[in-house]
């Protein structure tokens, strides 16, 4: 009457198999790790780790700046769109490579690179090629000022 019961069956079912998942996405200086508690737990990470992970220094971002620079000078753009893109990149340059530069203002200078270069993508041909060369520059350069890479527009 009050004897034990027999113990139940443990389980027999499976249990529910978990994943997670991140594509295509862009993450710049640092890591994202992503684990379940829990038995068998695998995990695997992959990526492309760059030059933003390790950072910057001005100097760098002033021999990107020069790359820009050239590039411009070589496009088909008119003399007139020339200079005004160089007349906001010249200064970004010369400030980002002083010893203390001012980051806030070489991101201005360089937004107002990003907004005429998208002007250009949108009405020239020559504006198409010249903004894809500036998007990789404006990625490379957004962690040294801080900022993310959509503060460029990219």
């Amino acid at each position: 009457m009050f004897g034990k019961k027999p113990p139940s069956e443990p389980s027999k079912s499976k249990q529910p198999s978990q994943s997670q998942s991140l594509s295509n996405v862009t993450l710049t200086g640092g890591m994202v790790q992503l684990g379940q508690a829990g038995g068998n737990l695998q995990q695997s990470q992959t990526g492309n780790l760059n030059v933003q992970q390790q950072g910057i220094t001005g100097a760098e971002v002033v021999t990107l700046l020069e790359q820009l620079e050239a590039t411009v000078k070589q496009s088909a753009l008119n003399p007139a769109q020339q200079e005004e893109l160089l007349d906001y990149l010249r200064p970004a340059k010369r400030e980002a490579g002083k010893e203390t530069p001012s980051k806030e203002l070489v991101g201005q200078n360089l937004k107002q690179v990003s907004e005429t270069m998208q002007t250009l993508k949108d009405t020239t041909e020559a504006g198409k090629s010249l903004w894809q060369t500036g998007t990789d520059i404006f990625r490379a350069v957004a962690p040294w000022l801080g900022v993310a890479a959509a503060f460029f527009g990219v």
